[in-house]
């Protein structure tokens, strides 16, 4: 069959249909049935396609202009709803919030599902608890919806994916790695039922790679990096592919390879486009911070701090800008500056505070710590040592850490001053922040 040419109007509806919101959703959606229909799944194509003719396209994309523009409707009427239904939830408790989204078919709102998943990947920079209700309240919401409205089935198992995503990204931050392999899992599941979208995988892959990182599980964590790097050179964006080499430098930075990290999160710097991903181009820079410093490239460290601190201020979230101040205290302590560092050190603390972020803080306690102790601040340091010490035995954290601590309690309560202590005190703390959730984690 020869297909007639698209009718101009035709055309410019199509167009018009397709520039905007969730058009890109039908498109996958048709492409998804073609998938499906590639593996037998579904009805089967004519008979002349299947003896070798050339295939007709023609009854996929029949309608197709109709079918966006409803699609584009029932979008519309999707987000009119939303004030609405945000001002519902406003001022409920966590449990009726939930009890009121899973009761309430208003809810079972695929935009407001996807504004769920969103907010939340935004919380992770300023408030974990408020982004692991966000998460909870998007799979609650998305887990509901039934397909119909231009939804298919494939295309809510991938949005389900998402939040489920998002969930397992909130629990890793907050140091749940069990919950988040869960969520994970959960995620891999309504991929395998969605529309096969490379993007959607890549993006899970890159998420479960940092909890490989936090367990330690270095070359498991390279080689979903590798698989989702390989998805988006097939797509030719640059900028996702530089996103997964600053997750590589991030591993390896975790593994204490501190040259490997370095050179990668540089070429993920090289491919990063700032101006879409602000945030992720800060971080990264924050990061490239942190292994120069811990390499010992301390004046290169500062050099790149000079260069890079207003555009941090300006763009960094509350989280980062703690996490920017600490990294200055180390930098200042690594060149010997204490009273500079010490003023950085105190402030990021404070930060963490205000961030309801106590492990965190107790992590910056503990670089206060040291530096007290080489300074011979017995005082300062046996204060620090009885705050940091019931965090760390109520979290069950690294029992070297621990012993470090109490070691530096009890030389801190005889105020003696011993090189080779401090040393094995720096080496302890050094292998907690790598093997707990006290990483200086941005990604």
């Amino acid at each position: 069959m020869t297909s007639r040419p698209l009718d101009p109007d035709e055309s410019a509806k199509l167009l018009d249909a397709l520039s905007g919101d969730g058009g890109h959703r039908i498109v996958r959606d048709l492409l998804a049935v073609r998938r499906a229909r590639a593996r037998g799944v579904g009805p089967r194509p004519p008979a002349a396609a299947r003896d070798g003719a050339a295939p007709d396209y023609g009854s996929a994309f029949r309608g197709l202009s109709c079918r966006l523009q409803d699609h584009a409707a029932e979008l519309a009427r999707q987000r009119q709803r939303l004030p609405a239904l945000r001002e519902r939830l406003r001022g409920l408790s966590p449990d009726d919030r939930r009890i009121l989204l899973r009761a309430d078919p208003a809810f079972h709102n695929w935009v407001l599902g996807e504004e769920l998943i969103e907010e939340s990947r935004r919380s992770l920079g300023s408030d974990l608890e408020q982004g692991r209700e966000l998460a909870d309240c998007a799979a609650i919401v998305t887990g509901a919806l039934e397909p119909g409205g231009g939804f298919s089935a494939a295309l809510i198992n991938d949005l389900k994916a998402r939040a489920w995503g998002a969930r397992g990204e909130v629990l890793r931050r907050l140091a749940d790695l069990r919950g988040a392999g869960e969520a994970f899992a959960a995620a891999e599941g309504f991929l395998a039922q969605g529309t096969g979208d490379a993007l959607e995988e890549a993006g899970l892959l890159e998420l479960r790679s940092s909890l490989c990182r936090d367990q330690s599980r270095t070359p498991e964590a390279c080689c979903l990096l590798d698989d989702a790097a390989a998805v988006y050179r097939r797509y030719r964006d640059f900028h996702l592919l530089g996103r997964v080499y600053v997750r590589k430098g991030c591993v390896y930075g975790q593994a204490g390879e501190m040259s490997a990290a370095v050179d990668w999160l540089r070429k993920g710097l090289s491919l990063i486009d700032a101006e879409r991903d602000r945030p992720l181009d800060v971080a990264a820079r924050c990061c490239l911070l942190l292994y120069l410093t811990e390499s010992g490239r301390t004046r290169e460290a500062r050099f790149l701090l000079k260069a890079s601190r207003a555009e941090m201020l300006r763009h960094g979230t509350p989280w980062l800008l703690a996490r920017l101040r600490w990294l200055e205290g180390k930098i200042y302590d690594a060149l010997g500056f204490p009273a500079e560092a010490e003023r950085a050190l105190i402030d990021a603390r404070q930060g963490f505070l205000d961030l309801k972020a106590e492990l965190n803080a107790a992590a910056v306690s503990l670089d206060l710590a040291v530096l007290y102790t080489a300074h011979g601040r017995a005082a300062e340091v046996r204060r620090l040592a009885e705050e940091i010490l019931p965090i760390f035995r109520a979290r069950d954290l690294h029992r070297e850490a621990i012993a470090a601590l109490l070691a530096l309690r009890q030389a801190s309560r005889m105020e003696t001053r011993s090189a080779r202590l401090l040393a094995e005190i720096r080496g302890h703390l050094d292998r907690a922040r790598r093997d707990s959730p006290l990483g200086f984690e941005l990604l």
